[in-house]
């Protein structure tokens, strides 16, 4: 009785395999669960746009506000 076979190596394998599938699958069940943290949203890029305040113009937007500079499209 104090000998142990390769049937008892065999059930503890499969008993801690078992157990590590298991932890794996909770795992990934509740991370799924979790909200996703948002995107920041992406930057808009310097460049010419369509002035809102005359539709026949473009304004120039340097990356950050913008500017007094007009085109005509």
């Amino acid at each position: 009785m104090g000998t142990f076979s390769i049937w008892h190596f065999v059930i503890l394998f499969v008993a801690f395999l078992s157990l590590a599938v298991a932890v794996v699958v909770v795992v990934r069940v509740t991370r799924s669960g979790r909200p996703r943290q948002p995107q920041p949203p992406t930057a808009v890029q310097p460049g010419w746009y369509p002035d809102n305040l005359n539709p026949a113009q473009l304004r120039w937007f340097d990356g950050y506000q913008w500017t007094d500079q007009v085109q005509q499209r």
